[in-house]
């Protein structure tokens, strides 16, 4: 016997603030064997879940379906519901499939005859499951993506042609920022970092570039990895894209190491609408057909039984080979090619291989670009860098910004010593920072100006705006502070409930 009652609970978090709307399912649970399996064993692990921070959660092995991250031992998974929305329409079972643990145990538990509270909070941006025998224990999915944030817009994205479309089945182009070699520009591999990004820049997309040589991935194998993947689960937080690339200019040589990772990436969040694949980040004079174009067959066999996500294919000579990509394309759906420009250096002859490309019918992804010379200092071109964001506009192709650094030369997009968790005022901008900061702020809010909320164009320090078009930057869920005393009145008046019964 199932009774439902509707309670508000006000649920804070140093990251968001979100009202929720909770069903209250109470029911008497019967006692029995509750069978513990690693987590790490199941197709689907980690299920959305951050193994560091949780001991264990609710699975299911539907790869469309986020797990209930932090459940105890306890929880009676097999009643737990997945959240609404998820999973196959086909889908019978719309429970949870069992417990598993992340710390590496297997066990058997026997829980007793109890009456069992069961409390699902489901909002558009989050979904949390409450359970209690004797006391409350709060365990939380993790959330869908924030409403009207890109990935909540586009969802997974495919290839169509030499187009990239989202889940409306409309041509789709993201804009964002580059990270600096994970090695090296470490200290914005961060959520405050991609917080303020997405909310002052307006990006839609941040790319990882995990350095492999010198000082990287070969040498320092999990600490890179916990940086990329402290990128992928902020960037899901926030509802923006990530490409994970194998920053490399030697993949060839390193094949086993890249399928390492990208497999424990494609079996991690290869599930997640927001996470992109970059296999190979810029072959150097490598032959296309004989090792580069292999490279990336071997790697999609790895990534393929995990995710069905885009995959951006680096091209010979710096990714600027597109043309002959074109001719010869890799085997298997879902691909792009990725093209590097530095607008300095790179011009007309750049773009006319770029059209032969995409007339070619092959879709194209700018992963990285600059707007001073390819080596990633000496002049800026500003003039050139237009030209190029006119073509990719023109065909739809998206685009990420080298870099999120405060290293001393041109394109960097930070001034050194510039805080590592965002913040910045105007005058920590290098002027490609400032160039690339107006143009992403257009194209997301419709707002140019170099200040937000200055009447000139001179440098202000202050970035607070009080431009309509900016406000939509403020997430939906901050409310004001009496709306959140009303919310948590409301959350103690229903927890009170569950106490009597």
């Amino acid at each position: 016997m199932f009774q439902m009652r509707n309670v508000k609970v006000w649920s804070r978090s140093s990251s968001q603030r979100t009202l929720l709307c909770a069903s209250v399912i109470v029911a008497t649970m019967k006692g029995g064997n509750a069978t513990v399996i690693s987590c790490t064993g199941l197709p689907t692990f980690p299920g959305g879940c951050n193994p560091e921070l949780i001991g264990g959660a609710c699975f299911s092995t539907e790869t469309a379906v986020n797990w209930a991250c932090g459940a105890s031992q306890s929880t009676d998974c097999r009643r737990v519901p997945v959240p609404p929305g998820q999973g196959r329409p086909s889908l019978r079972r719309r429970t949870y499939d069992g417990y598993c643990s992340f710390l590496g145990e297997t066990a058997t538990q026997t829980s007793s005859t109890a009456t069992s509270v069961t409390t699902s909070l489901t909002s558009s941006s989050s979904s949390t499951t409450l359970t209690t025998s004797s006391t409350v224990t709060r365990t939380t999915t993790l959330p869908h993506p924030p409403p009207r944030s890109p990935v909540a817009q586009h969802g997974h994205l495919r290839v169509v042609g030499n187009q990239i479309v989202g889940q409306h089945n409309q041509s789709v182009q993201l804009r964002g920022m580059s990270l600096f070699w994970s090695q090296w520009g470490g200290k914005y591999w961060n959520e405050e970092t991609l917080r303020w990004l997405r909310r002052d820049w307006g990006i839609e997309l941040i790319r990882a570039a995990m350095g492999v040589e010198q000082g990287g991935y070969l040498t320092h194998p999990k600490r890179e990895m916990r940086k990329v993947k402290r990128v992928v689960w902020a960037a899901f937080q926030l509802g923006i894209y990530v490409i994970v690339d194998w920053h490399d200019h030697h993949a060839i040589k390193h094949t086993e190491q890249a399928k390492v990772f990208i497999r424990e990436i494609a079996k991690s969040y290869g599930h997640l609408p927001n996470v992109l694949f970059e296999t190979f980040n810029e072959p150097t004079w490598q032959s296309w057909s004989k090792e580069v174009k292999p490279y990336h067959e071997e790697l999609l066999k790895v990534i393929r039984p995990h995710s069905p996500n885009l995959v951006i294919c680096g091209t010979p000579t710096w990714s600027q080979d597109v043309d002959i990509a074109s001719r010869s394309p890799v085997e298997g759906d879902n691909i792009a090619y990725a093209l590097h420009f530095y607008a300095a250096t790179h011009g007309q002859y750049l773009r006319d291989k770029a059209k032969i490309a995409l007339d070619g019918g092959v879709a194209l992804f700018v992963s990285e670009w600059g707007t001073c010379e390819a080596n990633g200092n000496g002049r800026l071109d500003f003039r050139e860098s237009r030209k190029w964001m006119d073509l990719l506009d023109e065909y739809n192709v998206s685009h990420a910004n080298w870099a999120v650094n405060d290293k001393q030369e041109s394109c960097s997009a930070l001034k050194p010593r510039a805080a590592g968790n965002g913040h910045w005022p105007l005058s920590k901008l290098t002027r490609s920072g400032r160039w690339v900061r107006r143009n992403l702020r257009r194209a997301a809010f419709g707002v140019g100006n170099e200040t937000a909320n200055s009447t000139n164009s001179s440098e202000q320090d202050s970035l607070i705006s009080t431009s309509e078009a900016d406000r939509r930057l403020l997430f939906s869920d901050d409310l004001p502070i009496d709306a959140g005393v009303r919310c948590q009145a409301f959350a103690m008046i229903g927890l009170g409930l569950l106490q009597v019964l």
